[in-house]
């Protein structure tokens, strides 16, 4: 294996990669250009310990030794650039697709060492099988699945210990496959088969996997759903009134409309003035905003209202809100109804002074929803967010995925009883695709 061949090997599959690390990072840590840049940088240098691996394994190690070495040198590498510098998951979410990653990278060097027949690095036929094989998985992950998996990746919370340990798994059978196919002088067909087999279970494995994500993702919007179903309902039930009333009104206009011919014909115009006056303040009684002037987020702050006289809980509200145009009504309305839930549930919990204090108004060209609210002392988190013991956090997930569309920043916090949930949207009116 001469020196030349080492070297093309190396860069050959540090651009692999870079490709590919630039292509699966769902949450990133800093722009498109500046992750390209993290992850050129570590192929670099993942090039210069690679060599520095072949030089000492020609001089003083063995080639198994040196290629053990080299393989565990890019996986730390490049496992530790991916985890902690370019992707804003945690850890071990970004561990599952990591490993899931290295699983397929290890199963298409297993197909084409069985197909050529040899791991030869500077082999041209084996750089082009592998560059066939590398496209021929992400032409299609680009163009189909690309979107769709990111927006599992994100919107499902839970359970990626399991996962991710799961993933491990089949990455370490598949390496360890790899490298005692590697140190046999002689192929038995036997082998072969039960490498392909393995390779068969993996990508079994990953199938099922992104199966039950799919199923999640399915269950977590069907569950937001159905907690904005009740948010809507207290809408509809408000539209109802205004309709009652404006029925009501056009079937007394008749009625005023007497009373004032009345007037007119008596010539007592001061009379009409003031009937006119004290008909005007009724009307603006019907149809006044309880909370402020935009309908949808006067709808559920009145329905929670309701619940919250219903349930000893004293709510103070400051929302100074107009229509907006930045941030459509319906998901305002799914933000603001979900912080409310959250806030009624936490109260509930503790047996002290129940209180819910929201505010809502504009700051320039953003929008800024606070609200705190007494709960129980001992409050859960996982990476920054609440977590219920007793169910499925969907309203958390349904804010943070509603302020998501209009680059929102959603904090969340816990301190002496107190619960608080601050959300900062861009109100910008957005151009229209």
């Amino acid at each position: 294996m001469s020196a030349l061949g080492i070297l093309t090997g190396i860069l050959a599959n540090n651009v692999f990669h870079t490709i590919w690390f630039c292509n699966i990072v769902p949450e990133p840590k800093h722009s498109r250009k500046m992750t390209v840049l993290i992850a050129t940088g570590t192929s670099i240098l993942y090039t210069f310990v690679a060599l520095a691996i072949c030089v000492a394994s020609f001089e003083r190690l063995s080639v198994p030794i040196g290629l053990f070495l080299g393989y565990a040198a890019e996986l730390l590498i490049y496992g530790l650039m991916y985890c902690f510098m370019v992707s804003a998951s945690h850890p071990i979410k970004s561990l599952f697709l990591f490993t899931e990653y290295s699983s397929m990278h290890t199963i298409i060097v297993i197909v084409v060492s069985l197909v050529a027949d040899t791991y030869t690095l500077g082999n041209p036929f084996v750089w082009t099988l592998r560059a066939v094989l590398n496209l021929a998985v992400l032409i299609p992950y680009l163009l189909i699945f690309k979107e769709r998996m990111f927006r599992m990746y994100k919107e499902i919370r839970n359970g990626f210990g399991i996962i991710s340990a799961i993933s491990i798994m089949c990455y370490v059978i598949q390496a360890l496959f790899w490298f005692y196919n590697m140190r046999m002088s002689k192929r038995e067909l036997f082998f072969d088969v039960l490498l392909l087999a393995s390779c068969g279970f993996t990508v079994a494995v990953y199938v099922m996997i992104f199966r039950y994500m799919a199923q999640s993702d399915s269950a977590n919007r069907m569950k937001q759903l159905q907690a904005n179903e009740k948010f809507l309902q207290a809408q509809i039930d408000s539209y109802k009134k205004m309709g009652e009333n404006a029925r009501q009104t056009r079937h007394d206009f008749r009625h005023h409309s007497m009373v004032v011919a009345e007037y007119a014909k008596t010539k007592d115009y001061q009379g009409i003035l003031s009937y006119l006056s004290e008909y005007d303040d009724k009307e603006k009684e019907k149809f006044a905003a309880t909370f402020c002037n935009n309908h949808a987020v006067d709808s559920v702050l009145s329905a929670y209202a309701n619940r919250c006289e219903q349930n000893g809980i004293t709510l103070s509200a400051d929302v100074r809100l107009e229509e907006t145009e930045g941030v459509s009504d319906y998901d305002l309305v799914t933000i603001v109804a979900n912080i409310l839930e959250n806030a009624v549930n936490g109260c509930m919990e503790t047996e002290q002074e129940r209180k819910v204090d929201i505010s809502v108004g504009p700051k320039g060209s953003k929008l800024v929803l606070v609200c705190k609210n007494t709960c129980a002392a001992d409050i859960l988190f996982e990476n920054g967010l609440p977590k219920n013991r007793e169910r499925d956090g969907i309203g958390v997930e349904s804010i943070v995925s509603a302020s998501a569309q209009y680059s929102g920043v959603v904090d969340f916090s816990a301190s002496d009883g107190v619960f608080a949930c601050q959300v900062i949207l861009s109100n910008k009116r957005r151009q229209k695709k």
